[in-house]
């Protein structure tokens, strides 16, 4: 995403980069785990192509 940022010269000032890659349960069940380390499923959002080439053309991100 940086190299998008850059390269279309895009200001990503709200650009939330887990909110479309969150972190994922690692191969350890989270039973195991201490409260501390577990991760819970979080469904990622859409990260379409349209979103893409029109906060290219803004300059900015627009989904926040």
């Amino acid at each position: 995403m940086n190299d998008y940022f850059l390269r279309f010269n895009v200001f990503p000032l709200h650009f939330d980069l887990l909110k479309y890659w969150p972190v994922e349960p690692g191969w350890i069940p989270n039973i195991f785990l201490p409260k501390f380390m577990q991760v819970r499923y979080v469904e990622p959002q859409k990260l379409t192509l349209r979103m893409l080439a029109e906060s290219a053309k803004a300059g900015r991100w627009l989904y926040d």
